[in-house]
């Protein structure tokens, strides 16, 4: 067999196994999703039946309107759409201004004080738990969502702050050397040079706030104790009841949730990509 055929032969075969490699992991991946809309479609006997019973019939649409009836559905979205929206304009400003600071600008201790804040990544939110609620419940925060919101107009996302700090380190300094030469200062710099060429980091910072805060669980049910104002994971709790739960409806809550966010990776696959590549960028001193 001739030498370039045998390398096709194995080329074709190594991605042959590739291929099937991702289909088989696809599909272990993606049965749970399966297997969640499937149950909101069924009776909660069905969904209690042993063995399992795999395919609902028949299939009971009602499971949503019911569930939407159920629970104040479209007030908890709106929260959490509330929620998202507010963390994303602090996260987007203080970020990107400390990112600045950590990237573009020089000053003793910047690399050192840095890494000191990539550091506190390591820290678990547990650890810093009750401290916070204290100090918050002493500044009379406690029941909305201000304790959730003000810290992110303070720095307090460290990955966003690294991720933009790693985008400004790949933009040529040549850029801002010139514009200072024309005699703008640090703030001009930032806002009509620096960000405009951000957008793609940006938006990869917009879409991770978003995505932490459909699914933030923790954080509202600590600091939220009015129901009026839970957001979309925590109001959809509710749902489950002290002695018997409608599994359906729970299922058909948790599907009602799960669309959005599978709708908006597939349309921002390419931003969940460059998001990852810009943490391996832009390393330099």
């Amino acid at each position: 067999m001739p030498a370039s055929s045998s390398r096709s032969v194995r080329a074709a075969s190594r991605s042959l196994a590739k291929h099937a490699t991702l289909i088989v992991v696809s599909v272990l991946l993606g049965f749970p999703l399966l297997w969640m809309v499937l149950t909101s479609l069924k009776t909660n006997p069905q969904s209690l039946a042993i063995p399992p019973l795999w395919w609902p019939h028949p299939f009971v649409w009602r499971n949503y309107p019911d569930m939407l009836s159920a629970v104040p559905f479209w007030r908890f979205v709106l929260n959490t759409l509330m929620y998202a929206g507010v963390t994303i304009v602090g996260v987007c400003v203080s970020s990107s201004l400390v990112a600045y600071g950590f990237s573009r600008i020089r000053w003793r201790g910047r690399d050192i004080l840095f890494q000191v804040m990539v550091g506190t990544l390591l820290i678990p939110f547990f650890a810093t738990l009750i401290p916070l609620f204290t100090m918050y419940k002493q500044f009379h925060m406690v029941g909305w969502y201000l304790p959730l919101m003000i810290p992110t107009f303070l720095g307090s996302s460290v990955f966003s702050t690294f991720l933009l700090r790693q985008f400004f380190m790949t933009i040529p300094e040549s850029l801002s050397d010139a514009a200072r030469v024309d005699g703008a200062n640090e703030f001009t710099i930032f806002s009509r040079i620096i960000l405009p060429m951000a957008k793609p980091a940006l938006a990869t910072v917009i879409l991770f706030q978003f995505i932490y805060c459909w699914n933030d669980f923790l954080g509202p049910l600590i600091y939220i104790n009015n129901q009026v104002w839970f957001p979309l994971s925590l109001g959809l709790n509710l749902i489950l009841g002290t002695y018997t739960t409608d599994w359906p409806w729970v299922m058909a809550a948790a599907t009602a949730a799960t669309a959005p966010i599978i709708v908006l990776f597939f349309f921002t696959q390419r931003t969940f990509i460059q998001g990852i590549a810009i943490q391996g960028t832009g390393v330099k001193g």
